[in-house]
């Protein structure tokens, strides 16, 4: 019997896995963030530790390099963007705060250590940028929507856009050839390039994409994967990192891989168990305690935090006077913007490949990050627990929008509505599909189809099927556990438009705002809003409605008030409706196809729901 010693793929990646399985696991026991487990665990099996990696492999390293592309593309498309807009101007005044004073402090700490110019920038902008590390922190004590958080939530995509710039612009004057001036010039050009080409075009070829080809759930991912890895490429064909054209492929997708999606759910899925992981464990390989305990690292670390942890409390300690928060609101910012993380490391390992920073430098960087990370999550902790949660705000009509058809019910004309109401936000959706258990119609080969037919709208939706004798009960509780801030109910077979029926049911018993659709309109040329006196709450509602479907129609919105008769929509008009009564509901006029009228029933107390159909 001749044994031999496991080598080869098979036996590195069963490591591998097996420090992402068990290094957060272990150091959580500690009360230490799992990215230190990785971090740690990548030294054991490097070449520093127990050489299970060697030096010479560049398997892990390379899906490392993979893994920090995917990184900085969750990163941008997990940013609400919907933040940069309602509180644009203290994001704005906020982001200039966050990344000037570290970049300042960052930029004097290595030109004082008698550093090039390069590499005192690069060091700068790496401490300017963080990483939202903390934010699961604040949105569970429910201050995700509080001014401070948003404030610095949004100004993440500044910070880090103007970090991964400055690195774009180093990275280029050290490793191009040719005058200074050409080398700008060729990066000011392939930013330009670089941000049509992501921020423009991306998006238009991805809807098309995801639209025609997204049947099968395994393409709209590799969609989403082959629309950042293109991105990373176009930007090294000028010079720039990567990771810069990575996060803007993020932000590029950030309106069509809605927060909540089962698209998101995937691309979270992939990044956390496989790709994200597999980077921190290879800057791991790369970390050397005895470089690491040295007192000229450590000196270097010491001065690092001083100029980050400094700069970051200066700029949130300004946002007292000169955006009005408290000072508890200003911890809660500094919780926020402190930790260092995804783009310093990505920063640190560009700098090392291209001979800026030494070993002595990603070690003292990887100090900064355990001390910022460790220092905000008790900061965050305490100043979540003393900033009271915002009071009761409208949530977003788009934010996450349900769909409820009847089994075998045609249900085209309803996604695209939803899908106009959830684009703006870039909200989730659910398609609810309610099946009778005694005579269930609602197969493999039907749910395939609901889902072609929401992708083909251009929905990202999550598909419940709901097997309940009542349509009425099995909707409402579909989209209360989804969470739907607009229920959308299609007229269908079981008289949904009659008194009595299932949609009045659900109208009536939900406290969410429910529309009762009718018609199959293709394309929205003109959007009509009757208004009624008589009916103040779905009146309201109605227009609501028609202000956020008015960004889709060719024409624009027009409301009247003339409701003593009851207009006949044309085909590619849709009319938009407050009912006082199920008697005129049912009695509006058929619609002609091509056309839509949207129902909007005054709110009423939540009742019971009643057992018939």
């Amino acid at each position: 019997m001749s044994l031999q010693a496991p080598e080869g793929p098979a036996w590195e990646f069963t490591v591998l896995f097996a420090i992402v399985l068990v290094g957060p696991i272990v150091v959580q026991r500690f009360r230490l963030p799992g990215i230190i487990g990785l971090l740690i665990g990548g030294y054991l099996i490097g070449p520093n530790g127990l050489e299970i990696i060697s030096a010479g492999n560049t398997t892990i390293p390379d899906v490392g390099k993979l893994g920090l592309l995917y990184l900085m593309f969750v990163a941008g498309v997990e940013l609400d963007l919907t933040l940069i807009q309602l509180h644009r101007r203290s994001v704005v005044i906020f982001s200039l705060l966050t990344f000037s004073v570290p970049m300042l402090f960052g930029t004097a700490v290595g030109l004082l250590l008698g550093w090039s110019a390069p590499a005192a920038l690069l060091l700068g902008s790496l401490l300017a940028s963080h990483t939202l590390l903390t934010y699961p922190i604040v949105r569970r004590a429910g201050l995700a929507s509080n001014p401070a958080a948003a404030t610095a939530i949004g100004a993440t995509v500044v910070t880090d856009t103007l970090a991964l710039v400055v690195l774009a612009a180093v990275a280029g004057t050290e490793t191009g050839s040719g005058s200074t001036v050409t080398i700008m010039l060729q990066l000011v050009i392939g930013l330009v390039v670089l941000g049509l080409a992501t921020l423009w075009l991306t998006p238009k070829v991805a809807s098309i994409a995801l639209r025609r080809l997204g049947g099968e759930k395994t393409v709209r991912y590799l969609v989403a994967v082959c629309a950042f890895l293109a991105a990373a490429s176009l930007s090294e064909v000028f010079g720039i990192e990567g990771i810069v054209g990575a996060f803007f492929a993020g932000l590029a997708l950030n309106r069509l891989i809605p927060n909540g999606g089962p698209l998101m759910d995937r691309v979270e899925f992939f990044g956390s168990a496989v790709f994200i992981p597999v980077f921190m464990v290879s800057v791991g390989l790369i970390l050397d305690p005895a470089v690491m305990a040295e007192p000229s690292t450590l000196g270097l670390a010491a001065l690092l935090i001083i100029a980050c942890m400094g700069g970051k409390f200066i700029a949130a300690y300004l946002t007292v006077p000169l955006l009005g928060f408290t000072r508890d609101e200003s911890s809660l910012v500094f919780s926020l913007t402190s930790p260092q993380a995804a783009a310093t490391l990505a920063a640190v390992i560009v700098g090392l490949n291209i001979g800026l920073f030494g070993e002595s430098v990603v070690n003292a960087s990887l100090v900064v990050i355990l001390f910022s990370v460790v220092l905000s999550t008790v900061v965050a902790e305490r100043a979540a627990s003393r900033v009271p949660p915002p009071a009761g705000e409208e949530r977003p009509l788009g934010a996450h929008v349900a769909v409820a058809i009847e089994a075998g019910q045609a249900a085209e004309g309803a996604f695209r509505v939803a899908s106009w109401i959830a684009a703006p936000e870039g909200g989730a959706a659910t398609v609810i599909a309610v099946d009778d258990p005694r005579a269930p119609v609602i197969d493999g080969e039907v749910r395939e189809r609901l889902d072609r037919e929401a992708v083909a709208a251009g929905l990202d939706a999550d598909l419940r099927v709901v097997h309940d004798s009542s349509y009425a009960h099995g909707v409402l509780n579909a989209a209360t556990a989804a969470g739907a801030s607009v229920l959308i109910a299609t007229s269908g077979q079981k008289s949904a438009t009659a008194a009595g029926g299932w949609a009045e049911a659900v109208s009536e018993s939900s406290s969410i705002p429910t529309a009762i659709l009718r018609g199959e309109i293709e394309s929205l040329d003109s959007l009509r809003v009757m208004a009624d006196d008589e009916c103040p709450g779905g009146s309201a509602l109605a227009e609501r409605i028609g202000q956020r479907l008015s960004t889709r129609s060719k024409g624009e919105m027009k409301v009247e008030r003339d409701l003593e008769s009851i207009p006949v929509p044309r085909p590619g008009e849709l009319l938009i409706r407050p009912v006082e009564s199920w008697e005129l509901l049912a009695g509006l006029p058929d619609v002609p196809a091509g056309a839509a009228v949207i129902a909007v029933p005054d709110p009423t107390p939540v009742a019971p729901i009643p057992v018939s159909d």
